[in-house]
């Protein structure tokens, strides 16, 4: 594999016409590492670039494609770019390919590594607070509900209104904003066409002066793409030809025949009747009938011998391991990717995210 996609190229030639360069924010560099991230989701646990930079103040802008953000660009000096290298993380060196990092919110961000350590760092303080409040209080952790409501309400009496809360609202009307933040700034922006993996890419003048960091949001594909979404689209067709029309994919949550069916024709194995002694809780059935309806409207599909009551056991632990996250549906979501029980996850992040709070 080349060190870059061909298109930055021509970024560097200036001969990419379709492409309009719009913003111009200011970020601040202390440490000498930059991170790139997703910094409504990974901001705590992102990890700097590899090389180091100058310390100051750089521009950041944005290049866009039809009205969706193609790359975000860090302009360290002036210069023309002769050679272009992938930007990678430490215990990045070996990885074949570009590696990137993962985006779950639409939104991309430069910060510098100080500011990153510095907003772990109160979050950290901050949650150990409102733990603290909430045993005084003897709030039922097991109530996932009632205690998700509480700590949302103690984080926002002790710690004020978070910053980047106002990151979505700031972007629907620019191209790019700058959010004050851990001591600190951030540079946000939308990420092409929305949530993936994004590499980045140092760029050189001829005399190996560093000039300029780009993320690529993927938006001058590659030609071995093409096709992916059809063959995906077949699959999914012959998946619901076999299944037959009491399994539409155009079916809603209803009536229970359509999920035993479903059930019957994943392999699940039927569900054991309730001992005497004593029946499943309320947080249990909750958890289970929530992956029955991810399964009947397919925004998951499950291995033909995936045990439903024993997922759902791990589901509930799961949910309650993440009391306290801002954005579970991406744990989730990434967490759903991980299990034996799980062939393929088709919901978004956000889909999760609002099945889980509703």
């Amino acid at each position: 594999m080349s060190d870059a996609p061909a298109w930055l190229t021509q970024l560097a030639e200036g001969s990419l016409d379709e492409v309009s360069e719009l913003g111009s924010e200011r970020l601040r560099v202390t440490s000498g590492r930059v991170v790139g991230c997703d910094p409504l989701v990974f901001l705590t646990g992102a990890d700097p670039f590899a090389r180091e930079v100058p310390a100051g103040r750089y521009e950041v802008a944005v290049g866009e494609v039809e009205g969706e953000t193609a790359y975000s660009i860090i302009r360290f000096a002036k210069g023309q770019i002769a050679r272009w290298e992938v930007a990678r993380c430490p215990g990045e060196e070996d990885v074949e390919g570009w590696p990137g990092y993962g985006v779950d919110s639409g939104i991309g961000c430069f910060v510098d590594y100080d500011v990153v350590k510095q907003y772990a760092a109160e979050e950290e303080a901050l949650s150990a607070r409102v733990a603290a409040k909430l045993a005084e209080e003897g709030v039922d952790p097991s109530d996932v509900l009632a205690y998700h409501e509480a700590i949302e309400r103690h984080r926002a009496e002790m710690g004020g209104d978070d910053p980047l809360a106002r990151l979505e609202t700031s972007l629907s009307g620019k191209p790019l904003v700058s959010l004050d933040i851990a001591g600190g700034n951030l540079v946000a922006f939308r990420t092409g066409v929305g949530d993936g993996v994004y590499a980045s890419f140092w760029g050189f003048g001829a005399r190996g002066k560093l000039l300029a960091l780009v993320t690529d949001f993927g938006m001058f594909g590659e030609a071995d793409d093409e096709g992916e979404g059809d063959e995906e689209d077949d699959e999914l067709g012959a998946l619901e030809d076999e299944l037959g029309d009491e399994l539409s994919l155009e079916d809603e949550l209803g009536d229970v025949g359509g999920l035993d069916a479903l059930a019957a024709a994943l392999g699940l194995k039927p569900e054991p009747e309730p001992e005497t002694r004593q029946g499943p809780s309320p947080l249990f059935l909750q958890s289970r009938d929530l992956l029955k309806s991810w399964v009947r409207t397919e925004k998951i599909e499950l291995e033909p011998d995936a045990n439903l009551d024993a997922f759902a056991e791990a589901f509930l632990e799961k949910l309650v391991s993440l009391t306290g996250q801002r954005y579970p549906g991406a744990h989730i979501a990434e967490w759903l990717l991980e299990r034996p029980e799980v062939a393929d996850v088709f919901a978004s992040d956000d889909e999760i995210e609002a099945d889980l709070t509703r």
